[in-house]
């Protein structure tokens, strides 16, 4: 029986610290961004290019999430997620010593579907093996050490960029081997199952999860402003210094975990609808302080504010989905949930760019801030339409 308690324990460990590797997509090379934009500027718009090299992940999540849950119910989580592991950490480092951009792009196209593998298995089996508020908080808790493990990378990759350069702080995904390592022995896919809970393969429509869908990819290209462009403002603020950049921009996994940890005690008192405008507030004040100061304590508090936000976010969402699917459908509804989340990365390069052409990047932040505080209001609208409603049937 200890034994059957340490291989729950241990197995849980490997669940909510795969949400590190997801956090590592990104942010891992983040520090090194305004390098590779010079680094690649011959071949063109560098910041462009750059930004890319972090966001091109995107598509492939947004494409890999259904895949993946398609390819568990096939073959079952297990051997997915163990293939995953091991092809995040050799893609991932494969930037280090990539010869050409086409080869980086490619690399890092692989790292996106291991990368949706990870998220979305790890996230199913809390899924399957919890449910209720303990399945809230656990996603709450994945959120929040994937958060603190992000603390650490930025850290190592900035002071990897200052002393190799841009290539460097590729090598911080090799750190995939060591989840592997410890999930061959732990993780199963039949053993120890909640009893509350019926997963099981095939079935379930996850049509009611559409509109948590649409309200991730808004999000979450709000959400970076602050960790894609933030390099960019603080250049322009006189901030260069790789390591500097990599300080400030790391509170932003600070305020996530903060966000993350009292996730599970904020959620039964606001709701989803009260929690979902304190993100909307908290984006748009971190965005637009963003672009009116260059003192570097404000801005670290203010990345921490935007890391607060996104820290609530991640396991709203993911939490949400998981409350209006059917058990049988929980792999499958969790895919594009990841993938859309990894979809506004992407495309936050695009929405951004015409913003900052036609107003400049000051500009450009403030618009942000205030289309964020402007659907905070309007869900503080629909919160309060909905509760009016309840009221009048009561």
């Amino acid at each position: 029986m200890a034994g059957g308690r340490i291989t729950r324990a241990a197995r849980l460990f490997v669940l909510l610290t795969g949400g590190i590797l997801a956090g590592m997509v990104p942010l891992a090379i983040l520090p090194s961004l305004t390098q590779m934009a010079e680094h690649f500027s011959a071949q063109g718009n560098g910041a462009l290019i750059a930004q890319n090299v972090i966001t091109i992940v995107a598509p492939t999540m947004a494409l890999g999430g259904p895949l993946i849950g398609w390819l568990t119910e096939l073959f079952g989580k297990r051997p997915v997620f163990l293939i995953s592991a091991l092809f995040f950490a050799l893609a991932g480092a494969a930037g280090a010593i990539a010869p050409d951009l086409w080869t980086l792009l490619a690399s890092r196209i692989v790292l996106g579907l291991a990368a949706a593998g990870v998220t979305t298995i790890t996230i199913a089996y809390i899924g399957d093996y919890y449910s209720g508020e303990q399945r809230d908080r656990l996603i709450g808790w994945y959120t929040m050490i994937g958060s603190g493990g992000s603390f650490f990378t930025l850290l190592a990759a900035g002071r990897l960029a200052d002393i190799g350069g841009w290539q460097a702080p590729f090598v911080l995904y090799l750190v995939g081997l060591l989840i592997l390592t410890l999930a061959i022995p732990t993780l199963t896919d039949t053993q120890d199952r909640n009893p509350t809970t019926t997963a099981s393969a095939g079935g379930g429509s996850i049509r009611a999860a559409f509109g948590i869908y649409a309200l991730i990819l808004v999000l979450s290209v709000v959400m970076y402003t602050v960790t894609i462009q933030g390099p960019f403002m603080l250049k322009a603020a006189g901030i260069v210094k790789p390591s500097l950049q990599s300080n400030i921009l790391m509170m932003t996994t600070v305020g996530a975990v903060f966000g993350s940890f009292i996730f599970s005690f904020v959620r039964p008192k606001m709701g989803f609808l009260g929690v979902t405008a304190l993100v909307w507030a908290a984006f748009g004040l971190s965005i637009a302080g963003f672009a009116l100061t260059a003192n570097v304590v404000v801005l670290g508090f203010l990345s921490g504010l935007s890391g607060f936000a996104a820290g609530l976010m991640q396991p709203l969402t993911q939490g949400e989905v998981l409350n209006v699917v059917p058990q049988q459908a929980v792999a499958r509804a969790i895919g594009p949930a990841v993938g859309f989340h990894f979809l506004g990365q992407f495309l936050h390069p695009f929405a951004f760019l015409p913003l900052h052409t036609a107003l400049g990047g000051q500009a450009a932040f403030l618009w942000t801030g205030a289309g964020a505080w402007a659907a905070g209001g309007a869900t503080i609208l629909w919160q309060l339409r909905a509760a009016a409603r309840r009221a009048a049937l009561s």
